[in-house]
């Protein structure tokens, strides 16, 4: 049995760590689901199917391809239209789905400065408070890898080697067990920057380490560097047994009356941890006599039979064998999982059965109800003065039935343990680092979004004051042109009428000088007194008059035609003007502030950072040679890179969310009712309504048909182990730590106690 508990410890831990424990045997039928998106785009069809190769196109009920654009461009003066064409791919694995598509408009309300004020916030209040109280923990595993006490150099030993299985890639793939052995660059502050280069790989970034790795490595490193802290020449079971509250009161430097409030002081808080821990504690006590069962029904060959069986798959096994050894050592990880727990539960059982305290045994006391100890928290007072500075500080992250495998394992149960043949694996296995890069992601909010609302303007026209102005002197020229046409006109018909009335008086025809007469010949004639004269005074005004408005007409024919052709020049600059939008960067990743806001023990909204809530944008085939390039990038725009604003499409990959099903992709091209058992689409972030892809709130095209995308979720789907960091998760009380059975298993004690039991059957 010694035998099992060594290999199956080394497994377990290897397991944990790569993050690989399934949750389910794997099901007979499996959908498919949508594992990655990609934006096709195109100044024609044929270019837009040709970037999405490897990909399935959205399509019709009839097959075709739908573009998504729907030459919602605009018109003269514009950049014209675009083929935009949907592609994506598929998997069975739950781990690898999206989640959600969303999608965020230019002008539609997020903010890159207010994220990182929340990451430097998250600093400040959060893990560095943390890394100066965790300090305590990491020193006393430094202090025991050295020691000369053999129980706690094998005990650091083991967990300096369980943590190299963890490597860091920031320092050259170094595992963790050797560099926290060093001061970790935080730690060291200023003098880190005066290394030499080559010496400051030795030196981890606990900073980075806790905002950025994977959860699971994160906590595995928390709860192995808690299992390596205590210094002591006694472990804290024995210095618990040994010591009673009176004992406590006693070594208080304060008068008897004063000495309840100093204690409370010193150990209330820890002594309020562990009460949290007690319950799930006395319920594993409780649950012995099923633990004992567990523990001696493991099959260990079958266990082996199954690592064998895997181990000695070949690319030339069939797909059958293959499934089926998974299959089969999936279910053998679950037994010798739980094996490891039973084992543990039954060793502390019995140890605390054959262990005295107070009138009755250690086991009586932990048994006791959790309703019982919150009458009197103090009586936990001594077991919080028997906890070192480091298991204090890395309380959070193990739990009862781990603190009494530390107390109850001895040297020989750690030394037996090898790693040798594990795994190792990156802390930061799973997570898209590019979310922490400076400037790359932005918040959006419910405020956000409706103060980005409230500032959209309808758009003003297009012309600028120089072209009306143009426009203005093209008009008057206009003007100048119809007036010296039109007093040319009237000058000519006058004269008409004087030289009918010449012609008249050359017949002997009597003419009314005042009334048969132009008004002009009167005047002339009342100056005069010589009706000829006047008549030829007049003819000569007229003349005169008429060749100054001829050539006032062609000259304002001339400016009319040059004011004009510069205006309609200046008017199609103003167009190409309000056709090109200067598109500021689409963020590479969108956070919704609604999915990280959280409240503490005390009612108080908190915000944290979520890796679950992060979006990634989409990308398409815009290449470095293309306009927008240079501030796009490779993130898809669903307008084409011609319309108001860009519409960038994000999607997210969520363990807390159900999975996207391939088969149910639907389009609706000029269709708005919601089709028979959808109930969303791609979406707006704040809203879970299908939205129009072709709105004329970032389109030119107001009239152009409306382009919907429906799809429906698995909900049935188990979701996948977390990868984000215990920050990202957004919780430093980890109850279901306690779950992790990552460290030494008290081997020898839990031998012991099951032949013992074996040999009482036999008898």
């Amino acid at each position: 049995m010694k035998n099992i508990l060594k290999l199956t410890v080394t497994i377990i831990l290897s397991l944990l760590i790569a993050g690989i424990m399934p949750a389910q045997v794997f099901a007979d039928s499996v959908p498919e689901y949508i594992s990655e998106v990609r934006i096709g785009m195109g100044k024609d069809a044929k270019e837009a199917e040709e970037a999405l190769e490897e990909f399935i196109i959205l399509s019709d009920e009839n097959g075709n391809p739908v573009d998504l654009n729907q030459k919602a461009g605009g018109g003269t003066g514009s950049k014209g239209e675009k083929v935009i064409y949907l592609g994506y791919k598929t998997t069975t694995k739950r781990s690898e789905a999206i989640t959600d598509l969303a999608l965020m408009n230019m002008k539609g309300g997020y903010s890159v400065q207010d994220y990182e004020i929340l990451m430097e916030t998250q600093m400040k209040s959060q893990i560095i408070p943390f890394v100066d109280n965790f300090k305590a923990a990491l020193e006393e595993y430094r202090v025991n890898y050295n020691s000369e006490n053999t129980l706690n150099k094998a005990r650091a030993q083991y967990v300096h080697d369980a943590l190299n299985l963890l490597t860091d890639d920031d320092c050259g793939g170094k595992g963790l067990g050797d560099l926290l052995l060093n001061e970790t660059r935080y730690e060291m502050g200023e003098d880190f920057d005066r290394l030499p280069a080559e010496e400051k790989s030795n030196h981890a970034d606990i900073l980075t380490i806790l905002a950025q790795s994977n959860g699971k490595a994160t906590l595995i490193m928390e709860n192995l560097i808690t299992r390596a802290a205590d210094t002591d020449e006694t472990t804290w079971l024995d210095r618990f047994s040994s010591i009673t509250y009176d004992e406590l009161a006693d070594m208080i430097d304060a008068l008897p009356t004063d000495a309840d409030a100093e204690l409370a002081k010193l150990y209330e808080d820890t002594a309020r941890k562990l009460l949290d821990k007690w319950d799930d504690f006395s319920e594993e006590l409780a649950s012995y006599d099923e633990a004992y069962k567990t523990a001696e029904s493991f099959d260990a060959d079958a266990y082996e039979e199954a690592a064998d069986s895997l181990e000695n798959l070949t690319g030339e096994s069939s797909e059958e064998q293959m499934q089926e050894s998974v299959e089969e050592f999936a279910r053998q990880q679950i037994d010798a999982a739980e094996f490891i727990k039973s084992a543990e539960i039954v060793a502390i059982h019995s140890a605390l059965e054959n262990t005295e305290y107070g009138e009755g045994t250690l086991l009586d006391f932990f048994s006791k109800p959790k309703s019982e100890i919150e009458d009197d928290i103090s009586v936990l007072y001594p077991l919080a003065a028997s906890l070192s500075e480091g298991q204090i500080a890395g309380l959070d992250f193990v739990s009862m039935r781990e603190l009494f495998a530390i107390a109850l394992t001895d040297e020989t149960g750690y030394e037996d343990q090898s790693f040798e043949n594990s795994a190792k694996t990156s802390i930061y296995d799973g997570v898209d680092r590019g979310i922490y890069q400076k400037g790359g992601v932005a918040l959006t909010s419910d405020a956000l979004r409706k103060d980005a609302i409230s500032r959209e303007s309808e758009d003003g026209g297009f012309l600028s004051p120089l072209t009306i102005t143009m426009y203005v002197l093209s008009g008057l020229a206009a003007a100048g042109l119809l007036a010296s046409g039109t007093v040319g006109l009237i000058t000519k018909f006058k004269n008409n009428i004087i030289d009918a009335a010449k012609r008249a008086i050359g017949r002997g025809e009597a003419v009314n000088i005042q009334t048969d007469l132009p008004s002009e010949v009167y005047v002339n004639f009342t100056k005069t007194g010589d009706a000829n004269k006047a008549i030829q005074m007049t003819q000569e005004t007229f003349s005169a008059r008429t060749a100054l408005c001829g050539k006032l007409a062609i000259g304002f024919c001339i400016a009319m035609i040059v004011i004009a052709g510069i205006s309609t020049y200046y008017a199609y600059l103003d167009l190409v003007e309000f056709y090109k939008v200067e598109f500021t960067p689409i963020p590479r990743y969108m956070v919704d502030e609604a999915d990280i806001t959280v409240y503490n023990e005390h009612g108080e909204k908190t915000v944290i950072k979520n890796q679950a809530a992060y979006y990634k944008a989409i990308e398409c085939n815009r290449n470095y040679k293309d306009e927008m390039f240079e501030s796009l990038g490779e993130c898809a725009d669903l307008n084409g890179d011609v319309g108001r604003q860009w519409l960038a499409l994000y999607a997210q990959k969520s363990d807390a969310a159900a999975p996207i099903l391939a088969e149910s992709l639907l389009v609706k091209v000029n269709d708005g009712n919601l089709p028979a058992g959808y109930t969303t689409g791609i979406h707006m972030f704040g809203s879970g309504s299908a939205f129009n892809l072709n709105s004329e709130l970032y389109d030119w095209n107001k009239s152009a048909p409306s382009v919907m995308v429906y799809f429906k979720t698995d909900t049935a789907a188990k979701s996948p182990t977390a990868a984000g960091s215990s920050f990202t998760a957004g919780n430093l009380i980890l109850a279901g730590v306690a779950g992790l059975s990552a460290g030494a298993l008290i081997s020898a004690l839990a031998l012991t106690t099951v032949n013992r039991k074996k040999k009482q059957k036999a008898a």
